[in-house]
């Protein structure tokens, strides 16, 4: 009809809406976005040319629009989370608890929160280190008085001597000292004998096992050895002692007094032999009362023993006393004599902390 509106006559339009399948009204609990689309589709129909004999309109059928309820990732991750909470919400004592995911995002946050506070740490510390530098690179020397760098150099120098490693004293237990028992062995030789038969070897011996036993109780790892000890070839120990007693015999006067020397070979070096020596000679006397004696003995500088043991080990030679003008003290103060070369002992082992002593007295001469 020519009077029509462009889009057809009302009823035509009428039938058009009755007839199309699109004009269905979407369900109920279709997303707002959705219905929009569709009350567009249908207003746009409404507008469309008449058909008519001369000028048909060809209207698509198109079956009724599909609601798709699918959502996009986030929305899928927030329902999945959902879901997973409803699953897990309550443990067997009716507390929520996180799910995995969740507790994997927590860790996230909480590794990003250490990482941050780690590197702005660092940058605090490197912007430090660069401030003092240019500071120390543009400060005057005339900012500090002679004074003050004066003492800044003192205490800067006592830290630096200071911190500088000690080494650490040797325990005693890893310091050996060897003790010979003059005229000891298998051998049977018993070295000077008195008219009475009082031998060296027996004086020998006496005082030898009580100054092994004084040693041990300070903790030091002592070897007892024979005359000829086998042991005695490359023998290396810190220090070694061998103690024995002068001949028995008269020489139309009274000859008193004891002898300590070391090799010959190695005196008169300033080494270790003679600290040995000199400690020996100052302990033992005190401890004896008798007096040291000068002119050693080719017998004593070249004794066999210190031909036979390690080079590096400290060695000493002692003559405890005559055995006919001197018996009374080998023979009655035994004890006595082993205090005085113990002492001797631990003065070279210990300096400084070992005094002289008489029958055991600290200081008393």
């Amino acid at each position: 009809m020519p009077n029509d509106p462009p889009g057809g006559s009302d009823d035509s339009r009428d039938h058009l809406e009755n007839n199309d399948p699109d004009s269905s009204r979407p369900p109920e609990g279709v997303p707002a976005s959705v219905e929009f689309m569709e009350m567009m589709r249908q207003a746009a129909a409404r507008f469309r040319p008449a058909s008519t004999p001369d000028n048909p309109v060809e209207v698509p059928l198109t079956p009724p629009p599909k609601f798709d309820y699918s959502f996009d990732e986030d929305e899928d991750e927030e329902f999945e989370l959902a879901d997973e909470y409803e699953d897990d919400l309550l443990d067997d004592e009716g507390k929520a608890q996180p799910t995995p995911r969740r507790k994997r995002r927590r860790r996230s946050r909480t590794i990003g929160i250490i990482a941050g506070i780690v590197r702005t740490m660092i940058i605090i510390v490197v912007a430090a280190g660069l401030t003092a530098t240019i500071f120390t690179w543009f400060t005057p020397n005339e900012f500090l008085t002679t004074d003050v760098r004066e003492s800044l150099s003192v205490a800067i120098a006592t830290d630096s001597a200071s911190a500088l490693p000690t080494a650490l004293p040797t325990p005693n237990w890893a310091r050996r000292i060897g003790i010979v028992s003059g005229h000891r062995g298998p051998q049977n030789d018993p070295g000077a004998i008195c008219p009475d038969g009082l031998t060296e070897a027996e004086i020998n011996f006496n005082v030898a096992q009580q100054v092994v036993q004084g040693l041990q109780s300070r903790g030091y790892t002592v070897d007892l050895l024979d005359e000829f000890d086998p042991r005695l070839d490359g023998y290396q120990a810190t220090a070694l002692v061998s103690i024995h007693s002068n001949t028995c015999q008269s020489f139309g006067e009274v000859v008193s007094g004891f002898l300590v020397a070391s090799a010959a070979a190695r005196a008169g070096s300033g080494g270790t032999d003679e600290q040995l020596v000199d400690c020996l000679a100052q302990h033992y006397a005190v401890a004896s009362g008798l007096e040291r004696r000068t002119g050693v003995t080719v017998d004593m500088t070249d004794y066999h023993t210190f031909r036979e043991i390690n080079r590096q080990t400290t060695a000493a030679i002692i003559e405890l006393g005559f055995m006919l003008a001197d018996r009374d003290v080998l023979t009655s103060r035994p004890d006595a004599l082993a205090n005085g070369i113990t002492d001797g002992i631990l003065c070279y082992l210990e300096p400084g902390v070992i005094e002289p002593t008489v029958e055991g007295i600290p200081g008393d001469t």
